[in-house]
């Protein structure tokens, strides 16, 4: 009886990852350009991915090179970034970041990715999946509140212990496409306010609609 009980209050992991990987290419925005993917990551913060993506592909058409960006005009990437939320404070993040790019390459490691202007530990994460294919997990707003929904972390986990928790949940070859897959399933069906569990690729491993 214990067994069945956990497995009611925890979604299993590698069932929920077959299941994600089935339903969902794994194509994330920029993979394999470190350099894209970071920028872009600063375009993201509080903006949803609709705008985000085509207003990245408007700045790296104007500006195609990381010199052209350092040296560009504040008023000019203000004026191109206009859709994003906060787009003053992300074009001189995007102007100072593409400088120090220029300067230094693209870290690998978090503790010098962070600082780059406009990086967090989100954004590091994201670059170092996405942009150098290593093993990590970003934990953005969907991976922290489908996390919970599946039962794997706690309401009082905060994103530092959401990303632990999932690291040692799932082998280290699964981190890098993991984020992906649960912002995928968090755009479609787990969305914050009203998910349709009905359609939902993990209804029948997913707790959440059980839970009161």
């Amino acid at each position: 009886m214990k067994d069945l009980t956990v497995a009611r209050l925890m979604a299993p992991p590698q069932e929920v990852f077959r299941r994600l990987s089935k339903a969902y290419p794994f194509e994330p925005y920029g993979l394999g350009n470190p350099a894209r993917v970071l920028l872009s990551c600063i375009l993201s913060a509080r903006t949803k991915d609709e705008i985000t993506y085509p207003t990245a592909d408007t700045l790296f058409a104007e500006y195609r090179t990381l010199e052209q960006l350092c040296t560009a005009r504040p008023q000019d990437l203000e004026s191109l970034l206009k859709p994003v939320g906060f787009y003053r404070v992300k074009a001189q993040h995007v102007r100072e970041a593409a400088c120090h790019l220029l300067r230094f390459g693209v870290p690998k490691t978090t503790e010098q990715l962070i600082e780059v202007p406009g990086i967090g530990p989100k954004c590091a994460a994201i670059v170092r999946a996405f942009g150098w294919g290593l093993p990590d997990i970003a934990v953005d707003t969907h991976v922290y509140r489908i996390s919970k929904r599946l039962g794997w972390t706690s309401h009082s986990d905060d994103p530092l212990d959401t990303q632990q928790k999932l690291k040692l949940l799932f082998p280290l070859h699964q981190w890098q496409p993991l984020n992906h897959l649960i912002v995928s399933l968090g755009r479609d069906t787990c969305k914050p306010q009203k998910p349709a569990c009905a359609p939902c690729v993990l209804n029948q491993v997913c707790p959440y609609p059980n839970k009161p």
